[in-house]
C-alpha cells in the first residue's frame, strides 16, 4: 500500500509541474555593450546658398530629383573644350518655378528631365563666339541670348532609372535633323520631341524650330548677366 501512495503522489506531482511556465531568460544575462551598439549618422547640414536667391535658383536645390549634365561643364561639346568651371545649372526664379511643374507631370509618367545647360555667363558666350563666331550656332554676346538671361534651358528627357529617351539626334547636332520641325524620323522620337515640346510649352516657354532640346521663358524678363557661379 504505501508504494502506492507512494507512486500516485509522484504521478500529481509530475502532472502539476507540467503545467507551470518554463522559466525565461533574463532579460541582463546577456548585457548587450553600448560598444557595440552602431550609432546612425546625422544628416549632412545643406549649406546656405551661395548666391542671390532673389535673382537665381539653382535647379538640383528646387527639384532634387532633377538630373544634371551640363556638357559645357566638360569637353563633350560643340567646341570641344571645357567652358564652365564646374556643373551648376541656375535660372531666373520664375523660370525655375514653371520647370518644376513640368517635372512634376513628367514624374507622373514615370520620366525625368534631365538638364544640359541652363543660365550662361555672358563672359561664356564670348568664349563661344570666340570659338565659333557664327551667328548660326552662337548668339554674339553684344545681343546676348536668353540663356544669359537666365531664361533658357537646353534639355531633353530620361526614363525612370536616367537612360535617355530617343530625339533622333545628339544635342547641339547643327543640322536639319534636330529641327522640331523636321519629320523624317521614327514615330517613337517625333513622340518624345510632342511631349516634350507640348509639356514646356504648357507652362510658359517656348520652343524654337532649330533645337528641339531649347526653350526660353520670356515671362522672366530679366536683363544679361555676367554673373558666374562659384565652384568648391
Amino acid at each position: 500500500m504505501r508504494f502506492f501512495i507512494t507512486f500516485f503522489v509522484s504521478f500529481f506531482t509530475l502532472l502539476s509541474c507540467q503545467n507551470e511556465p518554463l522559466p525565461t531568460a533574463s532579460l541582463n544575462a546577456f548585457p548587450v555593450s553600448l560598444d557595440t551598439v552602431q550609432e546612425i549618422p546625422e544628416p549632412l547640414p545643406v549649406a546656405p546658398p551661395d548666391y542671390d536667391t532673389l535673382q537665381w535658383t539653382e535647379l538640383d536645390r528646387l527639384l532634387p530629383d532633377i538630373i544634371i549634365d551640363l556638357k559645357y561643364a566638360t569637353d563633350s561639346n560643340f567646341v570641344g573644350e571645357q567652358m564652365y568651371a564646374c556643373a551648376r545649372a541656375f535660372l531666373r526664379p520664375e523660370a525655375a518655378a514653371a520647370l518644376a511643374k513640368v517635372q512634376s507631370e513628367m514624374k507622373q509618367k514615370g520620366l525625368n528631365l534631365k538638364i544640359l545647360d541652363a543660365y550662361r555667363p555672358r563672359p561664356v558666350q564670348q568664349r563661344l563666339w570666340d570659338k565659333v563666331p557664327d551667328r548660326r550656332y552662337v548668339t554674339p554676346p553684344a545681343k546676348g541670348s536668353m540663356h544669359n538671361r537666365g531664361a533658357a534651358v537646353d534639355l531633353t528627357l530620361t526614363d525612370a532609372v536616367g537612360h535617355e529617351l530617343d530625339m533622333g539626334t545628339a544635342y547641339d547636332f547643327f543640322g536639319k535633323e534636330a529641327w522640331y520641325t523636321y519629320r523624317d524620323h521614327p514615330q517613337d522620337v517625333l513622340d518624345n520631341r510632342k511631349l516634350l515640346r507640348e509639356t514646356m510649352e504648357k507652362y510658359g516657354f517656348r520652343g524654337i524650330r532649330t533645337e528641339w532640346w531649347h526653350f526660353s521663358f520670356p515671362g522672366a524678363g530679366a536683363g544679361l548677366s555676367d554673373w558666374e557661379w562659384g565652384c568648391e
